[in-house]
């Protein structure tokens, strides 16, 4: 046989790549996927020496990037004070940013100081608006003019005991036909200034319905900021905290997106109308109105904005009274935040999923997190809780923590410092900082995977956004996050209802808006997005007001092979009030056409009916989970949630040779046992994996089981404790052969201590095994563990067990060092009466927003309190 070599080459070449056995690790860290902390400057009262010192100090313990928030100052400091704006200010930014880069750090910055935009550059007239509604009664023959009282009329209108209005021109005196009403709307100066500011930054909030004031106001603080252009990788704005409801130009703006004059529904605005029909359809273009220029005179050109000066815009859409997917789309990086606790044992992370959905739409990679927002009252808060909200963030698709936050504080200042009145205190005067490098870390590797790959969401589903605007309630219709998924433009309504219905199937989804939808195509059956993401179901929740033309483009979807379900049932109507009876009759048209082909019903019925199949085996078996994709390979996140562990077979959709585990807390990877695409897991509570689907061959260990059948024993002996730092004075040595809390023994100073305590004992271990899970039962607050000198790194909670490996028959040497939170040192400052609140502005709150108190607390409970136990393997 004559064969030429060169023939054989190619089927060589496949061979090799075949039997090829890769290497695994995690990807190289980059200071984005490294946490960023909100570090906030009170007074700006910031030096170099104390700057770098800070910097070094975050970027040693592992974080990424800072975003400088300046804010109000702390009394008695007055002398280091300086002066927001001005060329010293600058020149700290500047110093600050260029300390960062040198150790690989990013730095962020609001275009103003505290929250909202404003200053005291901004005049009175170019701030924010409201509308105030004055009705008179009048009898016929009477003559009406405008009473002196009123200022600023923007629209009038007579309505007489028919309901038949009239719109009349302010200006002009009215003689009044016949008993009726006339009703004036007023454009009222809003009372909202700078929250938080510092110095030189206090002032009017800008109008942020006005495109012309938001530009003027950007570049005016750009000319005062007095920085190089390119330095600063984001300008940040926080959630939307602006209360005007109304503008120079609203009445103008609303007659022409609208297209007819407000004035003639004026008695609705002043709750003279009992057509709830009419009032939802006037209300609904008010707020959309209002949506339309928060995003098109605010939000898209502060983007803009940031462009043009070689930055990029991360905002905060929440609290906006506008569709929140279009404004987190019109920016790089869409930001979410969890106000309070996360409580154990719960997911609500679907309303957090409205800035991740944005991104994956539109094609943005980085989806951040304002993180740790008040997750509990002043330190308090346990590595427990921050691994819960952490956990949260991912689950809903957020791949860029920030932290709320540190706040700079002087070498000279006492404990515990300078400090912001919202915080979890991510600094270095919490106890909890020695082992934050561990939550660092973990954050890094999930980051490290999570912006690396792309979304792998099954589902598009529909924001009814018009049913929102056409709600009940005040005008401004604000969009909060602060109570999660309990908000109450979310729960309890159908969209929160059919979303809840498709994660208990095991459905991933995202959602997308009537702009977003409208920029969709139909490719190979599957809808593809404006930023390339493919789906292959659109689902429509039930839902009262629908745009003609956003069911024209479902219709267009369905024509071109494309799969689209309405859960239960069609659209009702449409939207707003202009021609509404004729837009409406067009809609009844178009839903006779989809009534004849069978896509209305119980949705999660007829996606198994399509054959669209839900990870039913994961959410059966109690997992959380994300599914993501890279390289062509499948991955999955995979959490526990719950408050047990769990140890479970699941079947997972994705079909593949090898299933690799990584676990970003410990940066162990190991291969899953697996029997075809069912795959074994064990994970205790909040605990997280990610198993990545590969045909590949990898030269990974098997990973190691534990057999949850075999007896555990107590290790017991006598435990010495040490205190081996923090403050404010350390007891002295204690032993124990009970676990307790330390505040019960010891001297006095054990119930005030906040720090680190190292715990040893030496036990007897006789079985053959030299591995073993051992388990430090309940731990305050975390823990670092030692086995005859090997180090194992620290466990953050809830779950405090680890594997080892390194028993040796006969003595061996267990060191546990414990550190508490800084609790029960901050009770006894209040307790003795320690002067330590001393900030302007708001000094010093609790969660609950009262002063802040301590003194009445019980002491918390510290230390290691086992059982410790330990299980050979």
């Amino acid at each position: 046989m004559n064969i030429k070599p060169f023939l054989l080459l190619p089927v060589f070449f496949l061979f090799f790549t075949c039997c090829q056995t890769e290497s695994v690790s995690w990807p190289e860290p980059t200071s984005e996927v490294k946490p960023w902390t909100r570090w906030w400057w009170p007074g700006n009262a910031v030096d170099r020496e104390n700057i770098r010192r800070e910097l070094k100090e975050m970027a040693k313990a592992g974080i990424g990037g800072v975003e400088i928030t300046s804010i109000y100052g702390v009394k008695g400091e007055e002398d280091r004070f300086i002066e927001y704006l001005t060329p010293e200010f600058s020149d700290m930014v500047q110093f600050t940013i260029e300390e960062a880069h040198k150790l690989g750090m990013g730095v962020d910055l609001p275009p103003g100081s505290g929250w909202r935009c404003g200053g005291p550059f901004v005049p009175e007239e170019k701030g924010l608006w409201s509308l105030k509604m004055h009705r008179f009664d009048l009898k016929a023959g009477e003559t009406w003019e405008m009473p002196e009282g009123i200022e600023n009329a923007a629209a009038l209108s007579f309505v007489n005991e028919r309901g038949e209005a009239t719109v009349l021109a302010p200006e002009e005196s009215f003689a009044v036909p016949e008993a009726g009403r006339i009703y004036v709307a007023e454009r009222i100066k809003n009372h909202d200034k700078v929250k938080r500011a510092s110095d030189g930054g206090k002032g009017w909030a800008i109008d942020t319905f006005n495109e012309e004031i938001t530009g003027w106001y950007l570049n005016e603080f750009w000319k005062r900021l007095g920085i190089d252009e390119g330095l600063l990788r984001c300008f940040f704005h926080d959630s939307f905290e602006y209360s005007g409801d109304f503008t120079t130009h609203f009445t103008e703006e609303f007659e022409k997106r609208r297209g007819y004059n407000l004035a003639k529904y004026l008695h609705i605005l002043a709750g003279d109308c009992e057509d709830s029909d009419l009032i939802a359809r006037v209300k609904s273009d008010y707020r959309q109105t209002l949506s339309d220029l928060v995003l098109e005179s605010f939000i898209q050109p502060m983007t803009d904005w940031t462009h043009s000066h070689r930055s990029l815009n991360r905002n905060q859409a929440h609290g906006s009274p506008g569709n929140i997917l279009d404004l987190y789309a019109a920016c790089d990086i869409p930001e979410t935040e969890i106000f309070r606790t996360v409580e154990p044992g719960t997911a609500n992370i679907f309303v957090n999923k409205f800035a991740s959905s944005s991104a994956h739409v539109t094609g943005q990679k980085l989806v951040s997190s304002e993180s740790f927002t008040w997750l509990n009252d002043h330190w308090t808060v346990t590595t427990s809780e921050m691994m819960r909200a952490t956990n949260r963030f991912f689950l809903a698709g957020v791949n860029h923590i920030f932290f709320h936050g540190t706040c700079y504080s002087p070498d000279d200042a006492e404990w515990p410092g300078w400090l912001f009145y919202a915080s979890t205190q991510m600094n270095n005067r919490n106890p909890l900082w020695r082992e934050m490098p561990a939550l660092f870390k973990y954050i890094e590797r999930s980051q490290s995977i999570l912006q690396q790959t792309n979304p792998k969401s099954d589902l598009l589903v529909y924001w009814p956004y018009y049913d929102v605007t056409a709600s009940e309630g005040r005008l401004f219709n604000n969009l909060n996050i602060d109570k999660g998924d309990n908000a109450g433009w979310f729960s309890d309504t159908p969209f929160a209802k059919t979303v809840k219905s498709l994660s208990d199937f095991g459905y991933t989804f995202d959602y997308i808006s009537d702009k977003q939808l409208g920029n969709c195509q139909m490719l190979n059956g599957r809808i593809v997005t404006e930023g390339k993401a493919e789906y292959k179901v659109v689902v429509v929740p039930p839902v009262k007001y629908i745009p003609t033309g956003t069911m024209k483009k479902l219709v267009d979807f369905m024509a071109g092979g494309g799969k689209v379900f309405f859960d239960e049932s069609l659209p009702e109507s449409v939207p707003g009030m202009l021609h509404f009876e004729e837009r409406e009759k067009q809609l009844n048209e178009i839903k006779a056409g989809i009534e004849s082909v069978k896509q209305v019903g119980n949705v999660t019925g007829l996606l198994a009916k399509a054959n669209v199949p839900g990870e039913k085996s994961l959410v059966e078996k109690g997992f959380h989970f994300l599914k993501v994709e890279k390289d062509g390979e499948e991955w999955y996140w995979i959490l526990n949630a719950g408050m047990n562990e769990l140890d479970e077979w699941v079947e997972l959709n994705a079909r593949a040779k090898s299933y690799l585990l990584y676990f970003p807390e410990t940066g162990e990877m190991a291969q899953a046992e697996n029997e075809g695409n069912s795959v074994h897991l064990q994970l205790e509570p909040e605990r997280a994996v990610f198993v990545r689907c590969t045909a590949k061959k990898v030269n990974v260990p098997a990973y190691n089981y534990f057999d949850r059948n075999k007896e555990s024993r107590e290790i017991k002996g006598m435990w010495k404790i040490t205190f081996v730092e923090g403050g404010p004075v350390f007891p002295g040595d204690i032993s124990m052969e009970e676990l307790v809390s330390w505040t019960e023994l010891g001297d006095s100073e054990t119930s005030r201590f906040a720090g680190t305590a190292n715990y040893s004992v030496e036990f007897e271990w006789n079985e053959s095994a030299t591995s073993g899970l051992l388990d430090l039962g309940n731990v305050k607050n975390c823990a670092r563990v030692r086995l005859n000198g090997n180090d194992y790194g620290t466990l953050l909670g809830p779950s405090f067990k680890i594997d080892v490996d390194n028993l040796q028959q006969g003595k061996n040497l267990l060191e546990v060092e414990v550190t508490n939170v800084a609790a029960n040192r901050i009770r006894d400052l209040d307790k003795r009466g320690v002067d330590w609140k001393k900030f302007y502005d708001i000094n010093f709150v609790n969660i609950d927003y009262k002063p802040f108190d301590a003194a009445a607390w019980e002491v918390k409970e510290a230390g290691l309190q086992g059982p410790v136990l330990l299980t050979g393997q």
